[in-house]
């Protein structure tokens, strides 16, 4: 019997949520299947839920973000949606500045930090520029509203002669394929300055070996290429050669997991966490602390911050920059325990 299919449109029109429910019904006066609908007025939660949906698959759809992107915009928004229902009285669509101000002083007294704060706010500025978009609203009661202030962030890298030690030394990784993968996991994440997304999302096709680059697909689908270290062939093909000897249909993509299939977050995060705490005293021990380890050592060297942040994949100068300050603070720590007039 052939499946009938359903679908929901939702408009809003006149302050009213209308939903129109199109039911797939046979029509036996011309032999074919149409679309017919029932009108149906959503509850204000039901109609915020298909707001916030809409909005998400436009952000995947149009501007290119990932699904773990998008996941967290929905937590934010449902909070955010609930908070109008509960605490204000009102629907996400009826927001207004106001709302938008009392909403970030009720999380600040909720013990919530200022950045988190701040990311909220910008995830409420782009939904309502959405909603501005689609003609469902004409003002963004989230603009013009001030980030609040935080506290400079200084990045401490990981010494480079501890992560020398750490992607240099045999005794360290075991050498069977888990080794093997780890050894060349960690040499990627900071040899190449990756996310954790970055790695785990690569394959085999993005290596160009005739021109010594790595092709990586970032934030928002963007593009950059970088530079091979010195040892990723060597490291790169003893893993090859285990990984190709894996009895299971395997994953396309380059790091796997012993059963062949893709890595995932928690496992990265705790292969380095691993390695870290043999090889290095510093407090951050994470893999993103080897991206700023990556970024701290190049600009050191000499490297131009314009190209730091070409091959970081930032967007902004700004976010490059904050490299140039854990670079600076390094140097006064040196100088402070080897000068002899040091404090």
């Amino acid at each position: 019997m052939r499946k009938q299919h359903t679908f929901r449109l939702c408009v809003k029109r006149n302050q009213n949520n209308l939903c129109l429910d199109y039911k797939e019904k046979p029509n036996r006066k011309v032999g074919l299947f149409v679309f017919q609908y029932v009108p149906h007025y959503l509850t204000s939660m039901e109609s915020a839920a298909a707001y916030i949906d809409q909005f998400l698959a436009y952000l995947i759809a149009e501007r290119g973000y990932s699904s773990k992107t998008a996941v967290a915009y929905k937590k934010e928004l449902e909070r955010w949606s609930s908070y109008l229902q509960g605490e204000a009285g009102t629907s996400l669509l009826a927001a207004q500045k106001a709302h938008v101000k009392r909403y970030i002083v009720w999380r600040n007294k909720q013990g919530i930090a200022p950045r988190s704060i701040n990311r909220t706010l910008s995830c409420i500025r782009s939904f309502y520029k959405w909603t501005i978009r689609e003609a469902l609203m004409s003002e963004n009661p989230g603009q013009g509203i001030r980030s609040m202030k935080t506290a400079k962030k200084v990045v401490m890298s990981v010494p480079a002669a501890d992560l020398k030690a750490l992607v240099n030394d045999p005794d360290l990784f075991t050498a069977d394929f888990e080794g093997k993968r780890d050894q060349l996991l960690l040499l990627l994440l900071y040899g190449l300055g990756l996310r954790r997304a970055e790695v785990i999302s690569l394959t085999p096709a993005h290596f160009d070996w005739s021109r010594k680059l790595v092709r990586v697909i970032g934030k928002r689908n963007k593009e950059r290429q970088i530079p091979m270290p010195a040892l990723l062939e060597e490291y790169y093909i003893r893993y090859i050669d285990l990984r190709d000897q894996l009895p299971q249909r395997h994953d396309p993509m380059l790091l796997l997991t012993a059963k062949g299939k893709k890595l995932y977050d928690n496992l990265v995060y705790n292969r380095v966490i691993y390695y870290l705490n043999r090889t290095t005293s510093v407090v951050d021990k994470n893999p993103h602390a080897l991206r700023h380890s990556y970024a701290t050592h190049l600009l050191n060297a000499g490297v131009d911050i314009n190209t730091v942040k070409e091959l970081l994949g930032h967007e902004s100068l700004s976010s490059t920059q904050v490299y140039t300050t854990s670079s600076f603070e390094e140097l006064i720590k040196v100088y402070n325990q080897t000068h002899p007039k040091g404090s």
